[in-house]
């Protein structure tokens, strides 16, 4: 059964809506997660009976990172959505502010070049990335015109940027980019944003990944270090790491944390972050998290071990979960952001001797037909 049938049960939805339960009353939508999750786990034989959904401290208006697609259709300029329960009110009168100044006559040649506008940042400030299909002189004349107009504006946009996309693709910050062309080009302000913990603040890239609910951060480093119980005499191994949050969050205590990620701009912020906060039993790496990699590019399984991974949406590579059983670690944590790929991933683990103890959900998705998992593992 996939989670978003087991919502069907108890809430009739439209599959392509990108927020089919902002409408409800947030207690209705948490209840009907709890429900759905619940079915969820017992009709795909888990075994383990999950956690009540841990509520997200905003309940709407909780998204750092939004985007609008941009398109001219008889000579107007339009964005796409148009509004959303989901963003802070700050994003849309920031859109609406870009839209303005793209349906007045000197910019109407920027906005026929633009795929996308994203916003990230944090509650209180964020950085606006236009992303665009070709940059000539004129393109970058108008993108040095609308900066210097958003500085001078009350929107509090601490930094803008450019990202080059001929193939106008449908994901905001495409990867699969012509290698020759220029990516990136910043038009002010810092290249990095800034995420502010309780008691120390990492920076990352401005086109790297982070967590779009900021207000249940704390929730999921406080859950994380509550289950893998670190100490000084383990080992933390954080796969998929990022800029290191997890990392950071829940591994000080411990004799030595290992990072490790695809990304390279992520790992370098990551390594940044180490120096500055003096975490010197600290050590990151980057490559593509394959069997090859666990195998050959980690360091040698140690007595006492924990293992957080943390891949993205579609899971981890073949391989990869028989890997790192195979290190023998004491236990993982497996935090899954595609729900649907919690049934393959159990039953590899299972394969491989380890079993779930704890399964526990989290709204880190307000509104939508989504939500976090982390599930703890023992040997059996």
């Amino acid at each position: 059964m996939l989670f978003q049938d087991a919502l069907q049960h108890f809430f009739s939805f439209d599959a392509v809506e990108q927020e089919p339960l902002a409408q409800l009353p947030y207690a209705e939508e948490v209840e009907i997660k709890n429900k759905a999750f619940a079915l969820f786990c017992k009709e795909n034989h888990f075994g383990v009976k999950p956690e009540s959904l841990i509520k997200s401290p905003k309940e709407r208006h909780y998204r750092t990172t939004s985007k609008r697609r941009v398109s001219v259709l008889s000579g107007q300029v339009q964005i796409f959505p148009q509004e959303s329960e989901l963003e802070p009110e700050e994003h849309l009168i920031c859109y609406q502010w870009i839209l303005n100044k793209l349906n007045t006559p000197p910019f109407r040649y920027l906005a026929k070049s633009l795929n996308w506008i994203i916003i990230r940042g944090s509650y209180l400030y964020r950085t606006v990335i236009f992303n665009v299909d070709h940059l000539d002189a004129n393109v970058v004349r108008k993108l040095k015109q609308m900066a210097k107009a958003l500085q001078e504006s009350s929107l509090k946009v601490t930094a803008a940027h450019v990202y080059v996309d001929p193939s106008r693709s449908d994901y905001y910050l495409e990867s699969n980019r012509p290698k020759d062309i220029l990516a990136f080009k910043q038009l002010y302000g810092p290249r990095e944003l800034t995420l502010k913990l309780s008691d120390f603040s990492l920076r990352y890239p401005v086109t790297g990944f982070s967590q779009i609910n900021e207000s249940q951060i704390q929730n999921l480093l406080n859950h994380a270090k509550r289950l893998l119980k670190p100490s000084k005499e383990y080992r933390l191994l954080d796969l998929y790491c990022g800029y290191g949050l997890f990392a950071f969050g829940i591994g000080k205590d411990c004799r030595e944390v290992i990072g490790a990620e695809w990304e390279g701009p992520s790992v370098e912020s990551a390594k940044a972050s180490a120096k500055y906060l003096k975490r010197f039993h600290y050590k990151f790496i980057s490559g593509k998290i394959d069997e090859m990699f666990v195998e050959r590019a980690l360091p040698k399984p140690v007595e006492k071990e924990i293992i957080l991974l943390d891949p993205p949406r579609k899971g981890c590579l073949p391989g990869v979960i028989e890997k790192l059983a195979k290190r023998n670690p004491e236990r993982i944590l497996h935090v899954f952001c595609g729900t649907d790929e919690i049934p393959l991933a159990l039953k590899e683990w299972q394969l491989a001797g380890y079993s779930p103890k704890e399964i526990l959900p989290l709204d880190l998705f307000p509104g939508t037909a989504h939500i976090e998992t982390m599930i703890l593992l023992e040997k059996r």
